[in-house]
């Protein structure tokens, strides 16, 4: 058996938040296999992202307001933690 070990400990994460019009959410990372991160929110909907504005809806309850949610969570989690750690 084969195991590889990736860096990717900036990918694992948890976030709970509130934006700006005051919803809660729950987000959680991960890696996806074929690049970019999942993104599950609030265990209610799956998302992939792949940067920037590049979202992509993968399944579960669809909002616009969630994710616009997501894109600033991920704004804040590539810029505060993923840049100040290189």
């Amino acid at each position: 058996m084969s195991v590889q070990f990736e860096e990717r400990e900036w990918s694992d994460s948890c976030y709970r938040f509130m934006n700006g019009d005051g919803s809660a959410y729950t987000v959680h990372m991960m890696p996806a296999m074929h690049g970019g991160i999942y993104v599950i929110c609030n265990e209610s909907s799956v998302w992939r992202w792949h940067g920037d504005q590049d979202i992509k809806f993968l399944c579960g309850n669809f909002n616009e307001y969630t994710r616009k949610a997501i894109l600033q969570i991920m704004e804040y989690h590539t810029t505060q933690r993923v840049t100040m750690k290189e």
